[in-house]
């Protein structure tokens, strides 16, 4: 964990965060897609070429997520269906509840405004604001199908801003990849590097957000 803005900013007015890894297990990662590669006897080397190739558009908004998985796992006959890959990655996605309360304490106690952050596709991205009550718990959700943006596009972050009306030093950035935190503290915004949550919660007290 580290603080990537060394400078304690004006009263912080909005929280924004990513969603997998920090409130709950990724959408769609390397560990994951080894998992239903090796379950559903399919060549790792050969899917993880053909993802490479298909995921920037995916995850900007441009193929759903049958079109990717048709284009990356049945390439060739298979002895299972679509459906049952799509399914069992659904399932795969698992909230922490214990973050999410925290959040969700943590904008109540504050005044803030919530903002959610997250590069995926269509498919697993609604499916995942259910899940988590990601409805509940936000004030909105920029998904990067929705907006054709993916972090690190600078433009993804400044849309946030200007939904919530906020200057970059008034808010706090959460992610768990490290390139994604630095990513938006270029930008002007004080920035988190997610580790755990006890260590965020650190951080956040030195923003002073109780």
């Amino acid at each position: 964990m580290r603080i990537l803005f060394p400078v304690k900013p004006v009263k912080i007015r909005a929280l924004f965060s990513d969603i997998g890894g920090v409130l709950g297990t990724n959408g769609w990662d390397t560990a994951l897609r080894q998992k239903v590669t090796a379950r559903c006897g399919v060549d790792p080397v050969q899917a993880e070429a053909l993802h490479h190739l298909m995921f920037d558009s995916y995850e900007r908004g441009y193929i759903s997520f049958n079109t990717y998985l048709q284009k990356v796992f049945f390439a060739t006959d298979r002895p299972f269906r679509l459906e049952e890959v799509r399914d069992f990655i659904l399932n795969e996605s698992t909230p922490w509840q214990e973050n999410i309360e925290f959040f969700r304490r943590i904008k109540r106690n504050n005044s803030l405004k919530l903002g959610l952050i997250s590069n995926e596709g269509e498919g697993l991205a609604e499916y995942r604001a259910r899940r988590f009550g990601l409805r509940d718990l936000a004030d909105f959700t920029i998904f990067s199908h929705f907006v054709h943006l993916r972090k690190p596009d600078p433009e993804i972050w400044q849309l946030a801003l200007k939904l919530v009306q906020v200057e970059p030093a008034e808010t706090v950035y959460v992610d768990d990849r490290e390139m994604f935190a630095l990513a938006a503290q270029e930008l002007g915004f004080a920035a988190i590097h997610h580790v755990s949550l006890p260590e965020t919660q650190k951080c956040l007290v030195a923003f002073g957000i109780s």
